[in-house]
């Protein structure tokens, strides 16, 4: 639901709320809670209902951690203006193929069972554990939003949007964010600048670019915590951190090799191969698949590419 409205020099900045965006983003961190420590108490609460959390990551890579979902917000308006339930009736009369567009863009598809069986999972998810959840959060989102467009209205909608995240630098001409890489989005370009607000999320940057529309995510983070390292990050940074390790990336970042072949390679035996896979498969920095007779391992190119983000995550 549009929350807000506010105009400033042809741009217009809208402050919306979406219960099923925020719901998405709810699923998203129990895929890495370890990543999200401020909602460890509301991690806590479902970490023993089993059957829930393994429905929930078997579509984790399908759906790239539920942020490719995030994206219906975008593309159908009822997804925003709905309240959880009406929209994912709504999304089971969307065409498949409509629905495959938004997964094209990620090189991902979903078949016509896939999808059936991924909204039944959206409506337990939601009776079983959200509902109650959104029962507290929601006054409180759609009353911070109110504020952060007042706020807009006064600075500037620029100014706030650089308030939004550390990692957003506006400057005179463009706006530039810095994920994995550096994005950079002319203001020139931008007719619409849409900013949900997100309870779960944080400590990500949420940037998503739809045609002359700008959307990002204000963090609200509920619990107070010490700002423990990532786990995740943790075990990355380990794997990396050992000369074996770094030669084994180095010999399968062009063409994935199995156990004999870098035995073979770096002159050591198939034992501490297999050790140092084991780690590096820890960091999730290699990945494997079986052909034939053996096994191969690849880089997992998309876990390095955001090494260097996720540690700017914690330090920031």
């Amino acid at each position: 639901m549009k929350i807000a409205v506010i105009y400033e020099k042809g741009i217009k900045g809208e402050f919306v709320y979406s219960p099923l965006n925020e719901m998405f983003c709810a699923m998203h961190i129990l895929i890495k809670p370890e990543h999200h420590l401020h909602r460890n108490k509301w991690i806590q609460k479902i970490a023993n209902n089993e059957k829930m959390l393994e429905a929930i990551k078997k579509y984790s890579d399908i759906t790239e951690e539920y942020c490719i979902v995030m994206d219906f917000c975008a593309y159908f308006e009822e997804c925003t203006e709905l309240n959880i339930l009406s929209a994912i009736e709504f999304l089971s009369q969307v065409p498949l193929n409509k629905i495959n567009k938004i997964f094209k863009a990620y090189d991902k598809r979903m078949n016509q069972s896939q999808y059936k069986e991924f909204l039944e999972l959206l409506k337990r998810f939601y009776i079983e554990i959200f509902a109650e959840e959104l029962k507290y959060i929601e006054p409180m989102i759609t009353r911070i939003l109110k504020k952060k467009a007042k706020l807009a209205e006064d600075i500037g909608i620029f100014n706030f949007v650089e308030t939004i995240h550390e990692r957003i630098k506006v400057e005179e001409e463009k706006i530039k964010f810095y994920k994995n890489k550096e994005y950079v989005v002319k203001k020139a370009e931008i007719k619409t600048i849409t900013i949900n607000l997100s309870t779960f999320i944080s400590p990500h940057l949420m940037l998503g670019i739809i045609n002359n529309n700008l959307y990002l995510t204000y963090l609200v983070e509920l619990d107070t915590y010490e700002k423990e390292s990532p786990k995740d990050l943790e075990r990355a940074l380990k794997a990396l951190g050992d000369g074996t390790r770094l030669r084994i990336l180095k010999e399968i970042s062009r063409k994935g090799k199995s156990t004999q072949e870098l035995s073979t390679l770096l002159n050591i035996s198939e034992a501490a191969v297999s050790k140092a896979l084991k780690l590096l498969q820890e960091g999730e920095l290699v990945k494997k698949e079986r052909q034939g007779n053996y096994i191969i391992y690849t880089v997992n190119t998309i876990s390095i590419d955001f090494i260097a983000y996720k540690i700017y995550e914690y330090i920031y």
